[in-house]
């Protein structure tokens, strides 16, 4: 019965990314205030993505984080969007056009289908607070594994909006992901990521928006 249940709750989130990937990047760009993308160059240089790293793109959407990683590493090096939407991803390869060196694979956030120290760097955007508590630690769990030892973890989340309407979108986006609990997410993360990860450091993103957390594994 509860197995039954599960799957039914994860058939309904991932018709609703499927559904939210029409309309994803100009959600995210409204959100935190970046209509021209620079916040995710921002966050690529502030993880220390260099020339030749492996690099994996947590929860990826529609990839605009993993090009832009994509673009630091160069050819020497790997960029692995992952997401468990097949619309997400669709959008993704379509914006990838031919691109070398990337790689797109349809996987839950804490199940990473991925050797031990398989990464240089995890990047995640605007995502992890949707996933509900048990979703986190796991993932989290997870990032660590498939890390080499000294590499980091980065993601960039949402502030709470002060736009009425994105404020409302965001509330209605985590209503719809049963993740009421990710409220308290926003207040509590550095102590999360610290049960995982050494160094671990929080700072505000250029427009205010989001936020930059970022730990390493010892």
């Amino acid at each position: 019965m509860l197995l039954r249940r599960l799957k039914s709750v994860r058939r309904l989130r991932r018709f609703y990314y499927d559904l939210f990937s029409k309309v994803y990047d100009g959600v995210i760009a409204l959100h935190s205030a970046d209509r021209a993308g620079r916040l995710r160059a921002w966050l690529v240089e502030r993880a220390g993505v260099e020339l030749g790293m492996r690099v994996l793109d947590l929860c990826t959407g529609t990839g605009s984080v993993a090009l832009e990683a994509r673009r630091v590493v160069g050819r020497t090096g790997l960029v692995v969007g992952v997401d468990f939407s097949r619309g997400m991803l669709e959008k993704a390869r379509d914006k990838a056009g031919d691109a070398q060196g990337l790689a797109w694979v349809e996987a839950s956030a804490p199940f990473l289908p991925f050797k031990e120290g398989s990464f240089h760097v995890v990047l995640c955007s605007h995502a992890f607070y949707e996933l509900k508590d048990w979703e986190k630690v796991w993932t989290l769990a997870e990032v660590k594994r498939v890390l080499i030892p000294g590499g980091r973890f980065c993601m960039m989340e949402h502030e709470e909006p002060a736009h009425s309407f994105v404020r409302f979108l965001y509330k209605v986006r985590l209503a719809s992901m049963g993740s009421w609990d990710s409220a308290r997410f926003v207040t509590r993360e550095v102590l999360l990521l610290s049960r995982f990860f050494k160094d671990v450091r929080k700072e505000k993103s250029p427009t205010g928006n989001s936020k930059l957390l970022v730990g390493v594994k010892g």
